[in-house]
């Protein structure tokens, strides 16, 4: 999840790589925080889903606004395979049903599709879903194998408001835990914005975002820890295509 440098310290390197390690172990919870460019968010988010080499590779769920589509499917197709025992892409709306139904015509290579219609019930209905039918395909998911990204936050608030998107949030929160997943939620607002500050206890640890010149950079709060890392470089991939 993270490259580059350390903490600064000896000992606080050390603090910060247990800290990971525990996460990765334990499965966890992440706000991504910070107003940075989509693409940009998207290759923090790649590192976030895993390592494409993983063996066995990880079971990836992005969870995405239709505009955001061909985004979430990169990521997808850039850390793991994209059968449906490995990959899954939600996205709501109309527009998205026909882009799904297009796909399919085309016999084009993406992952399987779920595309919601209905409320914010069915969203969480259909990521549990997912969950279990991930959970058989491995027999039994271990730490970290399940990984989700969720880009629909900004479209939730809009739609139902900050109670419901906040108890919305703690129901699939929950139910990453209960198979011990790594999963994170995008929050493109600023590390110290009111919020941030309301949903920050949701979460094990909150990645604050920066562009530094050409460089995307990440940081890391630790919640239940007096634990803040230095600034990080991220790799990026180059030479993408969709």
């Amino acid at each position: 999840m993270v490259t580059g440098g350390g903490m600064g310290p000896d000992d606080d390197g050390v603090s910060f790589a247990h800290a990971l390690a525990t996460l990765k172990e334990q499965g966890s919870a992440l706000l991504v925080v910070g107003s940075v460019p989509e693409e940009m968010f998207a290759d923090a988010s790649a590192t976030m889903l895993g390592d494409p080499s993983a063996d066995p590779p990880r079971r990836r769920l992005v969870v995405t606004p239709e505009p955001n589509r061909s985004s979430a499917i990169r990521r997808l197709r850039e850390t793991g395979p994209l059968s449906s025992e490995y990959a899954r892409l939600v996205t709501r709306g109309e527009e998205a049903r026909s882009a799904a139904a297009t796909e399919r015509l085309l016999d084009q290579a993406r992952p399987r599709t779920h595309v919601i219609d209905g409320s914010i019930r069915d969203l969480g209905t259909t990521i549990g879903e997912v969950i279990e039918e991930f959970d058989l395909f491995a027999g039994g998911l271990d730490a970290a194998e399940f990984r989700m990204a969720f880009d629909c936050l900004p479209t939730l608030l809009s739609a139902y408001g900050r109670e419901t998107a906040f108890r919305f949030l703690h129901a699939v929160v929950a139910q990453a835990r209960a198979v011990s997943g790594l999963v994170h939620f995008r929050l493109p607002r600023p590390f110290d914005s009111e919020l941030v500050r309301l949903f920050r206890p949701l979460f094990d640890a909150t990645v604050e975002l920066r562009i530094d010149g050409e460089s995307l950079d990440q940081r890391w709060h630790f919640r239940d820890r007096e634990l803040t890392s230095d600034w990080l470089p991220i790799d990026r991939p180059s030479g993408r295509s969709e």
